[in-house]
């Protein structure tokens, strides 16, 4: 976002610069430019290939719960999130409560 407002402000710095009939041509021609990028972008987002997303776990701290909490270093994901790598977590202990250091599946 603040890349594209220093792009514009610098681009209309640039443009205030030139005389009209030089600025006008300046701006059509980045337009149809930006007009094109833009098409491309759009059809190869139609054309991505759309799948389940994936959830990736690793490399996660300790947890701790207390009177009947949920202790949780894995994942807890839906059956409709896709794969689910779990890997490296760290301790999870529950205290009358539930520990999960991998994968529990939520309906």
């Amino acid at each position: 976002m603040v890349t594209t407002v220093l792009v514009l402000a610098v681009f209309a710095g640039v443009l205030s610069l030139l005389s009209w009939d030089r600025a006008n041509q300046v701006a059509g021609t980045v337009s149809a430019v930006i007009g094109v990028a833009a098409l491309g972008v759009g059809v190869c987002g139609l054309l991505a290939p759309t799948g389940s997303a994936s959830v990736q776990v690793s490399r996660t701290g300790r947890a701790t719960a207390t009177g009947g909490g949920n202790a949780n270093t894995g994942a807890v994901a839906s059956s409709s999130d896709g794969a689910v790598f779990v890997g490296e977590t760290g301790d999870a202990r529950a205290d009358g409560g539930s520990a999960n250091t991998g994968y529990r599946r939520q309906e």
